[in-house]
């Protein structure tokens, strides 16, 4: 792994930063997400494609699979990189920092504390078939969720 911009230390965050931070779930990803986040990334070699949010402004964190990497990155305006957080050049080493991470590690990437960062939900839901980045799609995957 190569880290191309530093995760937030907690005596970054305020007092109320700790707190939520301390709420996130701390439950591992695990094995079977990894793999199964890797093999669709795998399977949309683009820039363009991939896990993020598409709306105006900060998106917050997506992941990519490009040039036989994958890549960690914060997204602006809907589409492709911006800053690139962290590259990884192999499918294992990947997979095994993956499913070591939680909502609660993953809320530390990138520029801005737990704002649109990688979530098991987020996972979850861009393994659907009907997975679209646009932020509408999100909320209406969530809603679905609420009514199971």
């Amino acid at each position: 792994m190569k880290l191309l911009i530093p995760k937030i230390t907690l005596d970054q965050l305020s007092n109320t930063q700790q707190q939520i931070f301390y709420n996130l779930n701390t439950q591992r990803y695990g094995e079977p997400i990894a793999s199964a986040v890797v093999e669709k990334l795998m399977s949309l070699p683009s820039e363009y494609d991939g896990l993020y949010f598409s709306h105006k402004d900060y998106c917050g964190i997506g992941m990519f699979y490009l040039k036989e990497k994958f890549i960690l990155s914060t997204v602006y305006d809907g589409y492709n990189l911006d800053l690139i957080i962290a590259e990884f050049n192999s499918k294992n080493q990947f997979v095994t920092w993956l499913s070591n991470q939680s909502d609660q590690s993953m809320s530390l990437y990138g520029e801005r504390f737990n704002n649109q960062t990688i979530t098991k939900i987020r996972l979850n839901w861009f393994l659907e078939d009907h997975y679209s980045p646009v932020w509408n799609s999100y909320c209406n995957y969530l809603k679905d969720l609420q009514l199971r």
